[in-house]
């Protein structure tokens, strides 16, 4: 538990920075944004969505995985790394091919009136995950649901699980802090949290597991 407890201690007090070389339509950019922790970062990342003047709009930043900071009194629109094409360390591709992130912009774009009508963040997800494609997995799926849930006022109320959160409830599970089986659901009741995560929105939690997944 203590190990847990430190991992919240540091995603709530210590500074949050990332370095982005290029921003959003891949020009140079060579920027260090920082924040004062990282719920600091999910806030300002997820209020570019909120602030959008319509829903057609956020669908569009929200596929695409574009959002805008400001670093020094100046604007920057980078891309989410979840969905920026890049070269790994072992040589191969990661991120969504543009062309897949199209066709999904293209797919939700039609359902906007089924997503003005969703009352909960597993509502809105069912008519994302509905409209999925290969190469736009359960990571891709959750982020653009999170993007327009911010729009739309909707708070997950559950720990969705993909990749890295995978991962970290794993740990969870193996020190006996989550029910056995824990990290194969597709989402964790708060309830079944530890004490020190239930303070936490869900939300933060699904990133803190992501960023923390080593550190537990």
């Amino acid at each position: 538990m203590k190990e847990l407890e430190s991992v919240i201690a540091k995603y709530l007090q210590e500074a949050h920075s990332f370095f982005k070389y290029k921003d959003s339509e891949g020009r140079d950019l060579n920027v260090v944004f920082v924040f004062e922790n990282h719920p600091d970062y999910l806030t300002k990342y997820l209020s570019f969505y909120s602030q959008l003047p319509n829903l057609t709009e956020v669908v569009v930043f929200a596929c695409d995985g574009t959002f805008k900071l400001t670093q020094n009194g100046l604007e920057y629109f980078i891309k989410h790394p979840h969905q920026e094409v890049f070269i790994d360390r072992e040589g191969h591709e990661r991120g969504i091919k543009p062309d897949v992130l199209k066709e999904m912009r293209t797919r939700i774009l039609k359902r906007i009136g089924d997503l003005v009508k969703a009352k909960t963040f597993d509502e809105l997800m069912l008519i994302i995950e509905s409209e999925k494609i290969a190469g736009f997995g359960e990571l891709a799926i959750y982020d653009t649901t999170m993007r327009i849930a911010s729009f739309l006022k909707l708070e997950p109320d559950k720990v969705y699980l993909h990749a890295g959160t995978r991962s970290g409830m794993k740990k969870l599970e193996q020190r006996g802090l989550v029910p056995p089986g824990s990290s194969k659901l597709k989402a964790v009741l708060v309830d079944y949290l530890p004490e020190p995560l239930k303070k936490l929105r869900p939300a933060d939690t699904e990133h803190l597991l992501c960023w923390g997944k080593e550190q537990l």
